[in-house]
């Protein structure tokens, strides 16, 4: 009766205690972080078809980047398929419905399998992009100072884990970047642009007595004979650059009875902010397209140069926009290459403009928007020394993909299995195996979750770490069940007293570690980066989330053993 009465209490008594912890803070902050770093993830169980990732400029196939494919021509859709060749009217099902198109050839599409989660792995486990730069110049302080500028635009562009190595191959240097994530196109834009930004005004002095001038600061005069200009004792050929002053002019040649200029207005170099906030920057639709902006803060001398150029244009009256406007445009240029001209509202004439605006025009809105991403970054890191030339671009294949991290997941489960059979034979309690594992799995979840809220890119030096935290974080929670089971200490200190001791020693040797791993994190030490990172993150979630919640279980678990 006594033994029957017992194995009744017993179960009552560990749902009484399992409902004690989930009123405990610190075991509802775990259970709340976990849940919240599976929305993050997002696991798709049955994941389907092919992501859409590039797509050729001369491809015809009516999808689109962001786009899947479920099947081509009835034959389920692989990236190995989306590479072979077509001919004929081609079918496509997609998640926007079933797509026809005539095509001979490759179907001009790239990509990858469908994510099952949200979490964004590296180029060694996922695969990307290989690009191959030639530079015009060899030297070794333009091969540095384009690795550090083409650095700096994918980092602002938000590539992921960009691996750039130099190379010197029969006196002429290569840069060879490989890059996890982007598209083709993007990519080759972002990169081969050396970023020689500038705007423009074109000014048309009448030709008058053998002499055309423009007033500035002061009045500039240039002398006309038949064909020829000159400016001072400087005969002037079409292309040459003078500078009048504070503005430099280019010559263009004779546009009927007047000089064919054009005037710097700023350059890249001259640009101190670029803004990317809503109210600076933003895409609007218009006339079947979309037209975007940004907004950029210049030098002073560049803002009164605006001042100046302004003062020699006429005010044009415009009865279908019924407003005026000054006769030129400003001519935004990329590479000299004409990006976009812009009206100039009569009343900016003479006016000091510290921050005008950039914009562009895109027949997608997908184009705008990464029209807009590319000259901002550019902006932002600044031009190129010298040229670059892409001399090959392909598409880098995993070398461990999927079967890696399946071989990690054996390795975890395992590792976890070792340890819940040697705490079984250590401290011969079955019942302290399961808050173990289940502390070091959430660990791991939540170290993935936060990993997709910051956008961090997981690669092998992050598996690495993650490997390494669960060693650490199971430590720390043998450390706590050790200290709360010791014996001697029972006459002398509380339960509680002695899992804050342990405590002590986890939080002490968390900031070591951290302390450590900062080097690595801030010098950016390439492939240890990753590791120093995702080790740091591990450790704050295990001081702060889960050795709290784990000593709390302890602390009810404890009692209950009868220990």
């Amino acid at each position: 009766m006594v033994d029957s009465a017992k194995g009744k209490e017993a179960p009552r008594r560990t749902r009484v205690i399992g409902m004690k912890m989930l009123k405990n803070y610190k075991i509802l902050l775990l259970i709340v972080v976990a849940l919240l770093s599976i929305l993050a993830i997002g696991p798709n169980l049955n994941p389907q078809g092919v992501l859409i990732t590039s797509k050729d400029r001369n491809s015809t196939a009516p999808i689109g980047v962001g786009d899947v494919i479920f099947a081509v021509n009835g034959e389920p859709a692989t990236p190995d398929l989306l590479e072979q060749k077509f001919s004929g009217l081609i079918t496509l099902k997609t998640g926007k419905g079933d797509k026809f198109f005539q095509n001979n050839g490759t179907i001009g599409v790239h990509g990858k399998y469908v994510p099952s989660t949200n979490l964004k792995f590296g180029l060694d486990i996922e695969g990307g992009i290989r690009t191959v730069l030639a530079l015009n110049d060899s030297d070794n302080l333009t091969l540095d100072q384009t690795i550090g500028t083409l650095q700096t635009r994918i980092n602002l562009y938000g590539l992921r884990e960009a691996n750039i190595r130099p190379a010197v191959s029969d006196g002429k240097s290569f840069i060879e970047i490989s890059i996890a994530g982007g598209t083709r196109d993007e990519i080759s834009a972002l990169l081969e642009r050396q970023g020689k930004f500038e705007t423009r005004i074109p000014l048309f002095p009448a030709i008058s007595g053998g002499a055309a001038s423009l007033d500035f600061d002061k009045k500039y005069t240039f002398s006309v004979s038949n064909s020829t200009v000159s400016y001072g004792n400087n005969m002037l050929e079409v292309g040459e650059t003078v500078d009048l002053g504070p503005v430099p002019v280019t010559f263009n040649g004779i546009t009927g009875n007047s000089l064919n200029l054009s005037a710097l207005t700023f350059s890249g170099d001259e640009v101190v902010i670029v803004y990317a906030d809503p109210q600076h920057a933003g895409i609007q639709s218009l006339n079947g397209g979309y037209r975007w902006f940004f907004t950029v803060q210049l030098a002073q001398g560049a803002a009164q140069r605006f001042s100046h150029i302004t003062k020699n244009l006429e005010r044009v009256f415009t009865p279908g926009a019924g407003e005026a406007y000054l006769s030129s445009q400003i001519q935004l240029y990329l590479d000299n290459e004409l990006v976009d001209a812009l009206n100039i509202v009569a009343s900016l004439q003479g006016q000091v403009i510290q921050e005008p605006s950039v914009t562009g025009f895109g027949a997608t809105l997908q184009d705008a928007q990464q029209n807009q991403k590319r000259l901002q970054t550019i902006l932002r890191s600044g031009s190129l020394p010298t040229k670059v030339e892409v001399v090959q671009m392909e598409v880098v294949s995993p070398r461990l993909g999927q079967s890696f991290l399946a071989n990690i997941f054996l390795t975890i489960i395992a590792a976890l299995v070792a340890v819940a059979i040697v705490i079984s034979l250590r401290y011969r309690k079955v019942k302290l195996i399961a808050p173990i594992v289940i502390t070091a799995f959430s660990e791991v979840l939540i170290v993935f979750g936060a990993s997709v809220a910051i956008g961090w890119t997981i690669d092998l030096a992050s598996v690495a770490a993650i490997i390494a935290i669960i060693g650490t974080g199971i430590d720390a929670q043998i450390i706590l069940i050790d200290q709360a089971l010791r014996g001697d200490l029972a006459h002398q200190l509380t339960l509680t007293e002695r899992v804050k001791r342990a405590f002590f020693v986890i939080v002490g040797s968390g900031g070591t570690v951290i302390a450590a791993m900062l080097p690595l994190m801030v010098l950016g030490l390439g492939f240890l980066r990753g590791f120093a990172i995702t080790t740091i993150v591990g450790v704050l979630i295990g001081i702060f989330i889960t050795r709290p919640a784990f000593s709390e279980i302890v602390k009810k678990l404890v009692p209950q053993s009868e220990l």
